[in-house]
């Protein structure tokens, strides 16, 4: 009975220790979102203008059509032409004459994309489609539920409006690299991030778009880098788009040649493969 007793008084220190520890990390974590809120976002007032034709006029032609968030609309770049957008073009206008449309908008979420974006790619004809979207649906607290609900609605989109074109989706980058936010919260959006790009994953990949994890190959590039980063934190600088871009016009090219017997992507409905290799899952966020 006597060690039963401690034993019990013992459990109860450990509870009330647990609780203690939750009401603290509660605690912080509602610190830290009052924070986030007062922190100062950059905006772009006039939006830049991205959309417009690169490369040799003798090349082949290639439409290319961007939807997305603040990353598309290049917020945080110091010019149009060092915006991840633009450096997909670039990327890929050493042997095509492309024809870009950058219809992202900044803290569109994927509602935004789905209701206000893919109407605007109707009679575009593309031949490549790459959706980056979902950093605010993270941070703003959209659900699981309603992010598959939103992505199968996408992909019908996609279907209806681009039904030739290849699709590249982008996971979601490391929101835990970000030093707008501190920790636990920075740690927590990380996590949500991970999530996020395992349920598009799940909900695409069986449709044959390609789901590119931005993550893994972005994480230790960015992880302490100032310079990667705008004055906010948040947003890339324009040394941090030159970085994406080129990642991402890879991948770009990999989808294309894919579709046209140059390289070892498989065609619509077979899977997210990029470059040869099935995606890896996303490490977990340190």
């Amino acid at each position: 009975m006597y060690e039963e007793a401690r034993l019990g008084i013992a459990v109860r220190h450990i509870g009330r220790a647990t609780l203690l520890g939750a009401g603290a990390l509660a605690t912080t974590l509602a610190a830290e979102v009052m924070a986030a809120r007062r922190h100062r976002f950059l905006v772009h007032e006039t939006p830049l203008e991205i959309s417009g034709t690169i490369g040799p006029e003798d090349g082949e032609p290639l439409t290319l059509v961007v939807l997305g968030d603040s990353s598309v609309a290049g917020v945080g770049a110091d010019a149009a032409e060092d915006t991840l957008t633009y450096g997909v073009a670039k990327a890929l206008s050493d042997q095509y004459r492309v024809t870009l449309h950058a219809l992202g908008v900044s803290g569109s979420r994927l509602a935004h994309v789905v209701n206000e974006q893919l109407p605007e790619v109707e009679g575009l004809n593309p031949d490549i489609v790459l959706v980056c979207v979902g950093t605010n649906d993270v941070t703003h607290g959209t659900t699981v539920r309603e992010a598959r609900r939103q992505l199968r609605l996408l992909v019908g989109g996609l279907a209806r409006v681009a039904p030739a074109a290849k699709v590249i989706v982008s996971g979601l980058p490391p929101a835990e690299t970000s030093a707008a936010f501190h920790r636990p919260l920075r740690d927590l959006l990380g996590l949500r991030a991970l999530l996020f790009t395992r349920l598009y994953r799940a909900e695409l990949t069986p449709h044959g778009i390609s789901v590119f994890d931005i993550a893994k190959l972005t994480r230790s590039a960015f992880s302490g880098k100032r310079e990667m980063f705008s004055a906010d934190l948040f947003h890339p600088s324009s040394a941090g788009y030159a970085f994406l871009g080129t990642i991402y016009g890879r991948a770009c090219r990999e989808a294309i040649l894919g579709g046209r017997g140059g390289s070892s992507l498989p065609p619509h409905g077979s899977g997210a493969a990029l470059g040869g290799q099935q995606l890896a899952e996303p490490a977990t966020p340190g």
